[in-house]
């Protein structure tokens, strides 16, 4: 899948998209966007339908590095309603075992493949997504992690999501 430079967020307006939000981080924080609208689970709160403007200010604000994956359609229009539900019956971050992605792996799971739903990792979710011939494109925001248009994203583990969710939260109490 090649990767160019985001041109305008109404790019971002059509489709189901994976953001990987600090790719720079381990782990990114992973999250969609469909049809314009976010979906995300964070340590503070669970977004569901919020417009993308206000996650690509923030990005903007910190230069923060991202990666915007377009999804293949599977012919079925994706309702914002079973996406919300997906993010929905997540509490946020550190109240249990699940992880930004979570909710994003479930949804794939109902949506496209069963397979889905024991992938925990981004890297395995799109490794499969790859697979299935589902990514369309990839879109590049402050990040020069590109090598010839291709992403090289770092390996990481489970231990380390743990980690990054409980730094986030001790600095935030």
């Amino acid at each position: 899948m090649d990767v160019s430079q985001l041109q305008s967020p109404d790019e971002l307006n059509t489709g189901l998209w994976v953001v990987l939000a600090g790719i720079n981080e381990i782990p990114p924080h992973i999250a969609l966007i469909q049809e314009g609208k976010y979906y995300s689970v964070t340590t503070n709160r669970v977004k569901v339908d919020e417009p993308v403007e206000k996650i690509l200010k923030a990005i903007s604000r910190k230069n923060l590095p991202t990666i915007f994956v377009r999804i293949k359609s599977n012919n079925e229009p994706i309702l914002s309603e079973e996406l919300g539900e997906a993010f929905s019956v997540y509490p946020t971050l550190g109240n249990g075992e699940h992880s930004c992605l979570s909710p994003i792996s479930d949804f794939f799971a109902k949506t496209y493949s069963a397979e889905f739903g024991n992938k925990h990792l981004v890297f395995d979710v799109l490794s499969l997504a790859q697979k299935k011939g589902m990514l369309v494109e990839g879109k590049a925001l402050y990040t020069d992690n590109l090598d010839n248009g291709v992403l090289h994203l770092s390996k990481y583990s489970h231990e380390q999501i743990r980690n990054k969710i409980n730094s986030i939260l001790k600095v935030n109490e």
